[in-house]
């Protein structure tokens, strides 16, 4: 007994379904073919390898966005509203240490007159909900965080346009009925969920960074004279008070050279003590512990921060180039 095939798995089906001459049944078949090779075709266009990387869209955009989440995790943890210049200037996070490549550089804002916070945010809400950079409110030949963040929503949204198909995003399930078929559903699905799961992730790099920026621009509208004195406040925390744990340590072997009766370890130079005490440790550590060490210190002296310091960071960096060196052989 022969299979009986349904209408998505018979290609040539509707040569036989359709009424007419034998040529009119077969042009009705092209038609169909050629529709099918459109579909492709602009699915193709939107989501096959990104020029330059061995990546399709999705995955590309995907990473871009790992990328920025990294970036809005770890600076804005350091960023203080009450500290507006950090916000206007570029991070040395990536210059050295365990974040190079997978955090920006970039300032969350370009330079702006702080005069203008609250229409800077309107601008920059309806670049999101219309996603494009149409109106941008700030330099658009200047790079930051924000810039990133809207360029982002604009390509996710893009390459989920079909064009006359439906968008990427209704896929599988708005899948027109001619173009119906198992496979392509599978594959639909598969790009569908990691489609979803950037916008997702996209969406909430957004709420964190719009939450954040909301006190910053509440900062930035007080009014001139107010922001005056703020300023001179925070020249003055510009003076560190008290020991960071490194310092501290460090505060305590110069007391030790003091004395006689200390003599330097056997295997160990100068440079790797000094290293050593500025990072808080009595003998070389394993990697895993220098670079969750550095992590911590990095957090605490990095001059974006209230309190920080931006050559004890530099220092900081120094010292782990130079123990990374070590311990790693």
């Amino acid at each position: 007994m022969s299979q009986v095939l349904q209408p998505n798995q018979d290609w040539f089906i509707s040569a036989i379904l359709k009424d007419g001459t034998v040529a009119h049944c077969l042009t009705e078949v092209v038609k169909e073919l050629k529709r099918k090779e459109q579909f492709i075709s602009i699915l193709s266009s939107r989501i096959s390898e990104r020029a330059g990387t061995t990546m399709d869209a999705v995955s590309e955009i995907s990473a871009r966005i790992g990328i920025l989440e990294n970036t809005v995790k770890f600076r804005l943890s350091i960023l203080s509203p009450d500290r507006r210049g950090a916000w206007f200037r570029t991070s040395a996070t990536t210059s050295t240490g365990p974040f190079s490549g997978t955090i920006m550089t970039d300032p969350v804002f370009p330079t702006f007159d702080e005069s203008r916070a609250m229409e800077i945010r309107k601008g920059l809400v309806e670049c999101w909900k219309k996603r494009n950079l149409i109106g941008f409110p700030l330099k658009a030949t200047e790079s930051s965080i924000w810039k990133t963040l809207l360029t982002l929503n604009f390509e996710i949204w893009n390459l989920g346009d079909l064009g006359e198909w439906p968008r990427l995003e209704t896929l599988p399930e708005s899948l027109p009925a001619d173009l119906d078929s198992r496979s392509l559903r599978a594959f639909l699905a598969n790009v569908n969920a990691e489609y979803l799961a950037a916008r997702e992730r996209l969406n909430k790099v957004f709420d964190t960074l719009m939450a954040a920026s909301d006190k910053f621009f509440a900062k930035c509208s007080v009014s001139s004279g107010i922001r005056s004195s703020e300023k001179s406040s925070a020249h003055s925390q510009d003076k560190y008070d008290g020991y960071t744990a490194a310092e501290s340590v460090r505060e305590s072997f110069r007391k030790r050279r003091a004395t006689p009766t200390i003599h330097r370890p056997v295997g160990k130079s100068a440079q790797d003590l000094e290293a050593l005490r500025f990072m808080g440790f009595e003998d070389f550590p394993s990697e895993e512990d220098l670079k969750h060490r550095y992590h911590r210190l990095a957090m605490e002296m990095h001059p974006d921060r209230q309190g920080g310091n931006e050559s004890r960071f530099k220092l900081l960096a120094k010292s782990y180039k130079h123990l990374r060196r070590l311990c790693a052989t």
